[in-house]
């Protein structure tokens, strides 16, 4: 996705309060679960948040085995009423090519001159792309809590959501569950009539859904950061109905077809806005060439 696409995703009050800001709290976990939150400088490129560290760190051993990352970014304030931060979700992964660990370098060099000239050998740039940011702008609610003092409830709003289409009683039991895959561009991530396996989220890039017919194949919908895929197959049991191919590299969540099915596949099938959005998918796809 290009920083364009990934900027015209967030609220431009969300991005400009990531840009007028330079610290950053990641919160990692080990493989034993014994969480780690580390604050670092950071730059961003729209939604998507860069920061570096030393490998041997106990942040750079965590990612290693696991992506999944929270993270902060807030001002502290004596005056609660006056708190403003962000709170967020996502993968974080290393970055590990030349021209992005360039590009990455420029944008930290540009942020904080200082830098300027600084060596980076020895140190891994990482990439934070969120499933779910929330903006806290106390402000807001300043009036209505002015006689609180202790037990504070912040004045949070989802600015956005990989989960969002997805019923909200599931989406805390499906974050859970979820795996990362990241794919090149031209790869194939399910193919027409092979079993349904898994079940996907887009949360970077773009990719194709093209169906098989007698007269050819044609591309029948894109699918883009948010849009899910791969649960009509699961939920009605059948083999899949198109293939879906990347366009561009894209990172994916993914569920197995079992726990899909076990977790929330029953619960999601009874609720009217899921089959609503199958449905709508459905109709869609047999509309026939979107481009």
């Amino acid at each position: 996705m290009t920083s364009e696409k990934a900027a015209a995703a967030a609220p431009a009050h969300v991005l400009q309060y990531l840009a007028a800001k330079s610290a950053l709290t990641v919160a990692t976990a080990s493989t034993a679960a014994l969480p780690h939150a580390a604050t670092m400088i950071y730059v961003n490129d729209g939604m998507k948040l860069y920061f570096c560290t030393q490998p041997n760190t106990a942040t750079a051993r965590n990612l290693e085995q696991n992506p999944s990352v929270s993270f902060t970014i807030d001002d502290y304030s004596a005056d609660w009423s006056k708190t403003k931060g962000v709170q967020g979700s996502g993968e974080c992964r290393v970055i590990l090519s030349a021209d992005e660990i360039k590009r990455v370098v420029n944008l930290f060099q540009r942020r904080f001159p200082f830098l300027s000239g600084s060596r980076t050998a020895g140190l891994s740039l990482y990439c934070i792309t969120p499933a779910e940011l929330w903006f806290i702008d106390n402000e807001d609610a300043a009036g209505e809590r002015a006689g609180e003092a202790l037990g504070v409830e912040y004045h949070r709003s989802l600015v956005h959501s990989v989960f969002r289409g997805l019923p909200s009683r599931e989406v805390d039991t499906l974050a859970a569950r979820l795996d990362s895959v990241s794919v090149g561009a031209g790869e194939v991530v399910v193919r027409q009539g092979a079993p349904a396996d898994k079940f996907f989220i887009v949360v970077d890039g773009e990719l194709e859904v093209v169906r098989e017919g007698a007269q050819g194949s044609a591309v029948v919908a894109s699918l883009k950061r948010g849009q899910f895929f791969g649960e009509i197959a699961i939920l009605r049991d059948m083999p899949r109905t198109a293939t879906v191919r990347a366009v561009t590299p894209a990172t994916l969540l993914t569920m197995d077809r079992d726990v899909f099915r076990g977790l929330v596949a029953q619960s999601l099938a009874t609720t009217d806005d899921f089959d609503r959005v199958i449905q709508q998918r459905l109709a869609a796809m047999d509309a026939g060439p979107t481009r």
